[in-house]
């Protein structure tokens, strides 16, 4: 167990000796090297896209403080139990880290479906009829072939909206739609919004002033009270289909990173529809007047999954509890793919299926958009590999985020596997039980990304500055 993994003991203690690896993994230090995709090429890199100024990160501060010291004022109490309880599930997350107590994974369902590996946690699992859209183009493409096809309403929540090409084109086609009375109503996250549009942070115009003011357009930008931001990306149109996923209305995730979407169709639906409801209550926006009329609904095509919303919120984890619970539960395989992977219960219960016989393989980027989670990729690589896991490194940004187990579970949604996604921000995600959709997402996008990737076979050098990683990680 100490050999698996030690980061937060790492953390507080230098130079602590681990167990020597057994197998393909063994690595003395002077062995170590460093792979091609793990050095990001001259001309080509991905760090600091978005390029995120200091005006930027003053205004993000700024006015995440003053929502905080809002909400405070409005509910006191329920504030206080926000950030304590917060602050307690920290602390507990890291305790269980330092103490390895994570260890000793199930290897039988105990009653669990065969193929609801996700287990019970989140919503009330109903049939739905997904399509999985793995790439970016196709992605942002079907987006805006639902707007052009919307008859009544689009509801759209997002993190990430650029005023760039593909950020303009999507607001132009909501514009279009709104102009034709079609009812839309927006969520653009305002970290989001700051991190993405320097000019917004200098209080200058940019082009979502510019939809705000088309008629039928309401837009809100929900700010972040006590650093817990809105990393959803949802559109619902017509109340008849959901667009959810990893991606982003940004040209640079439009033209150089992996991204994965799926429609979802059935009664699945709904629950994103009260989900939108539910937060555009929240955040105060104006009661909907009546809607035109809905055209004839058409015949749905038959399920081929069925589902479960599993999310990340104020007072609910049903994200992190479910892909927990995959990993705990999973026999033959385990895939998955995500840019910012460092929870460290998540990489020992891999290890923990690895040593019980799963066959589990994670692709990784160290050519991320961020330059310090490309340096502590490079632990997790590393304890992952050292524990027997095979690990891919794609050699560009992939933004994926994603899982999926034994050919018969998957996991797809806005959810990266870090601590800010399980346990911080809000989130939603699928859950699905279907042998179609998981072995489409092994088909078209972790065997292919696999085949992309250079595959790790030694222990990478440990980063400069690792000890301030680890420190970083003992929080976040």
């Amino acid at each position: 167990m100490l050999g698996r993994r030690m980061g937060g003991i790492r953390a507080l203690a230098l130079g602590l000796a681990v167990a020597t690896p057994a197998g393909p993994a063994r690595a003395e230090g002077h062995d170590r090297v460093v792979p091609e995709n793990a050095v990001q090429p001259p001309g080509a890199s991905f760090e600091g896209q978005p390029a995120v100024g200091r005006a930027q990160m003053i205004r993000i501060a700024r006015e995440a403080l003053a929502a905080s010291a809002r909400a405070t004022a409005c509910a006191p109490i329920r504030s206080l139990a926000q950030v304590s309880g917060r602050l307690v599930e920290r602390l507990a997350v890291r305790a269980v880290e330092v103490a390895s107590l994570h260890g000793g994974c199930p290897t039988h369902c105990h009653g669990a479906s065969a193929c609801d590996l996700g287990g019970g946690s989140g919503g009330p699992q109903v049939p739905a009829r997904l399509t999985l859209l793995p790439s970016s183009e196709a992605s942002i493409r079907a987006l805006l072939d639902l707007i052009a096809s919307a008859s009544c309403r689009i509801d759209l929540m997002m993190y990430g909206w650029e005023d760039d090409p593909t950020g303009r084109e999507v607001a132009t086609a909501l514009a279009d739609a709104a102009r034709r009375g079609v009812r839309v109503r927006l969520m653009a996250d305002r970290t989001g919004v700051l991190i993405h549009n320097p000019a917004a942070a200098e209080g200058r115009w940019i082009f979502l002033d510019e939809l705000r003011a088309v008629p039928n357009v309401t837009l809100i930008e929900p700010p972040g009270p006590f650093f817990r931001f809105d990393h959803r990306k949802l559109a619902v149109v017509d109340g008849r289909v959901a667009w959810s996923g990893s991606m982003i209305l940004t040209e640079v995730a439009r033209r150089r990173w992996r991204n994965v979407i799926f429609l979802a169709e059935g009664p699945i639906v709904p629950q994103y529809v009260a989900m939108f409801e539910d937060r555009w209550r929240e955040v105060g926006g104006p009661p909907e007047g009546p809607l035109p009329p809905a055209p004839a609904a058409v015949p749905p095509m038959p399920p081929n999954a069925h589902v479960r919303m599993v999310r990340t919120d104020i007072h609910e984890r049903s994200l992190k509890d479910t892909i927990y619970h995959a990993v705990d539960h999973a026999r033959r395989h385990l895939y998955l793919e995500n840019p910012y992977f460092s929870d460290d219960i998540l990489t020992e219960k891999l290890i923990a299926a690895r040593e019980r016989g799963v066959d589990v393989r994670a692709i990784l980027t160290l050519r991320g958009n961020v330059r310090r989670l490309n340096r502590y990729e490079t632990l997790t690589a590393n304890r992952l590999l050292r524990g027997g896991v095979r690990v891919f490194l794609y050699p560009a940004m992939t933004h994926v985020k994603a899982m999926s187990a034994d050919g018969v579970w998957a996991y797809v949604g806005t959810g990266n596997f870090d601590e800010l996604s399980l346990r911080n921000n809000r989130e939603v995600s699928l859950s699905i039980s279907s042998p179609d959709v998981a072995g489409e997402l092994d088909r078209t996008v972790f065997l292919p990304d696999m085949a992309a990737s250079q595959e790790l076979r030694a222990l990478m050098p440990a980063p400069k500055n690792w000890l301030h990683l680890e420190l970083m990680e003992l929080w976040y």
